[in-house]
């Protein structure tokens, strides 16, 4: 006998209980194939699966009706509702039991700040009632929106602080220095970063300033190109030092935390856009739901699901794997404060992908944790990037497969893409197959090339370089 699917808050739903019980029946016969250890079980027992698996969206769907019967101002989800909606998981019985999923710790579980907006699944979907019926869009149950930009330039004071006391400790290497010259340098750097950082970005708040404000914004990038020349001449007189030279590992160390302040800077101010971005996105979709009665603002929910579910299917047809959003058996499931601070460290050594024109027009995308299986994916039409909670391989494959999938589709201009195809290797294969093999070789670029390992085949190794090199900013 399987455990009864019981939502508390929904007992006398016919449409949640109706579903429930379908699911209860469905996941007995499944559980009694399984336990028969006969051969010719083993299909049926798959085909119970895949019906137990399909009914996860007439059970989401009946939740959200009855929700929304009510027409209420926001959605809330409970802790079961988000543990089925999140994770797929109902009970032990009904979903397989898994010993690497702790139904409390995930429920507990929040993910750093950084240039991303992470939401869970059931977040998406509380997100999008608020827009249709124009109130404030919640907070996510991931992430704290409001303060990512001021949690960002917490951690770059905390960065500078470091790149400038390492300065004083360089400097003091030099005759002609003083320490109060290597506090000047810092000053300028540390003060002149932001304004520098959007006027080399370009940025809607740069070119649309007034005159005298964009001039002094522009002075402010001068200031900082020559305290930031002014920095590397003195590192460089450091390490031909005839008495105590500085070491190249020191220097290189050195250059690179220099550097993240700068990766920082550019986050900040993404995530600043970002907050004008979610307004006018929020405002589209009320304005075209303004004149909607109450049951076709329901509709519309459904139909953002319904768009949502095409893309959710993706991940797992990208694995080759089950495809399934119920909890399962085996796989671990992705730690939501791991997994945002791994997608950071990826970003870090391809910051240009925020340079492409879809993200100047629509913002960073958000990104989704979603139940299932599989590797991470670009949502082209809603332009967010879905994580699988149980990725197959390595967490961090998922997200790079993520970010290279993004990279691709938003390559509108072809800059990737017409490189890529001249790769001798990829010549006569279909776009879908160059496709897949441009989010392998992705995977290998970030997660082993730019960490110094050669992996890929020479002439893709040279073709990367070639689509990736440092760009120089526009003025």
């Amino acid at each position: 006998m399987t455990e009864k699917i019981v939502f508390r808050r929904w007992v006398e739903v016919p449409d949640v209980v109706r579903t429930g019980e379908e699911m209860e029946k469905i996941s007995g016969r499944y559980l009694e194939y399984v336990a028969s250890g006969k051969n010719e079980d083993k299909s049926k027992a798959r085909k119970e699966w895949k019906q137990l698996s399909d009914k996860y969206w007439d059970l989401v769907g009946a939740l959200v009706d009855a929700q929304t019967e009510s027409f209420p101002d926001r959605l809330f989800f409970d802790d079961e509702e988000r543990l089925f909606i999140d994770f797929g998981f109902l009970n032990d019985t009904v979903t397989p039991k898994n010993a690497k999923f702790d139904p409390a710790e995930a429920l507990a579980r929040k993910t750093g700040s950084g240039i991303f907006q992470y939401q869970t699944f059931s977040d998406f979907i509380a997100e999008c009632w608020a827009m249709i019926t124009r109130q404030s869009v919640p907070g996510p149950v991931c992430a704290s929106g409001a303060v990512r930009a001021e949690d960002l330039e917490a951690q770059l004071k905390g960065l500078q602080e470091k790149r400038d006391a390492e300065m004083e400790k360089i400097v003091s290497r030099c005759a002609n220095m003083t320490p109060g010259d290597a506090e000047k340098i810092a000053s300028t750097l540390d003060g002149c970063l932001i304004n520098a950082t959007k006027v080399e970005m370009r940025t809607k708040e740069f070119r649309e300033a007034p005159e005298d404000v964009k001039q002094a914004m522009s002075q402010d990038r001068f200031r900082y190109s020559e305290a930031e020349h002014a920095m590397t001449t003195q590192l460089s007189i450091a390490q031909k030092d005839e008495e105590d030279p500085l070491g190249l590992p020191e220097a290189e160390m050195f250059m690179a935390l220099h550097e993240s302040t700068g990766i920082m800077a550019r986050k900040i101010v993404y995530s600043r856009q970002d907050e004008d971005k979610a307004r006018v996105r929020a405002k589209k979709v009320a304005d075209a739901c303004g004149q909607f009665s109450q049951q076709m603002m329901r509709r519309e929910l459904k139909n953002m699901l319904l768009k949502k579910k095409e893309y959710m299917a993706v991940p797992a047809k990208v694995a080759r794997c089950e495809q399934s959003l119920l909890c399962p058996q085996d796989s671990e499931p992705m730690s939501y404060e791991a997994a945002s601070r791994m997608v950071e460290e990826l970003c870090d050594m391809d910051m240009d992908m925020f340079a492409v024109p879809r993200i100047r027009m629509y913002g960073v995308p958000r990104v989704i944790f979603i139940p299932g299986q599989g590797l991470g994916t670009y949502d082209w039409g809603d332009h967010t990037i879905l994580l699988p909670m149980f990725p197959t391989t390595s967490a961090e494959k998922s997200l790079a497969y993520a970010l290279g999938t993004f990279r691709w589709d938003s390559d509108e201009d072809r800059v990737l893409k017409n490189t890529y195809e001249h790769i001798k290797e990829n010549r006569g294969k279909s776009i879908l197959e160059m496709a897949s093999s441009f989010y392998k070789d992705y995977f290998l670029w970030l997660t082993k090339e730019k960490r110094g390992y050669r992996i890929l085949p020479r002439d893709t190794h040279k073709t990367f370089i070639q689509m990736f090199a440092p760009r120089r900013p526009e003025v």
